[in-house]
């Protein structure tokens, strides 16, 4: 279990800095080939392929509504089986609008990863919400 948590550690901090450093290609290599996507909408099976471009776009749509920086601030870890582990984590999203205070949006999320294959591969993520809702109802995207 000990070897499970320093490569899920090691997962995300990876997940997290490709994050930070805006390369969404690489956001997209920890998805399996396909993977479940679920949120407040429902659920669909998702190719990676496409995820990649959705999140290229949704990362150019945060920065033009000002988002700066993403970090990751929790995150626990469930061991499933020998193979898989759900990982809840918390990230923080900041927006900066000119002539606007800084706004800390948090976010929740919950990952199943797959850590029987090399490198690992998430094949369940769930939002915990509708990310575009909140940031309408702080005012930081338009309704």
């Amino acid at each position: 279990m000990d070897s499970q948590n320093q490569l899920l550690d090691s997962f995300f901090q990876t997940y997290e800095q490709n994050t930070a450093a805006g390369d969404m290609q690489a956001v997209a290599a920890h998805f399996a080939d396909v993977f479940l996507a679920a949120g407040p909408q429902g659920a669909k099976a998702v190719p990676a392929s496409e995820f990649a471009l959705a999140v290229s776009k949704k990362k150019e749509l945060f920065d033009r509504l000002g988002r700066y920086s993403t970090s990751l601030v929790s995150l626990e870890k469930t061991q499933l089986s020998g193979r898989y582990a759900m990982v809840t984590t918390e990230w923080c999203l900041s927006f900066a609008r000119p002539g606007m205070e800084t706004e800390q949006i948090a976010a929740g999320s919950v990952f199943i990863v797959d850590t029987g294959c090399d490198p690992c591969k998430i094949v369940f993520y769930l939002a915990n919400q509708d990310l575009m809702e909140v940031l309408q109802q702080r005012g930081i995207a338009a309704g």
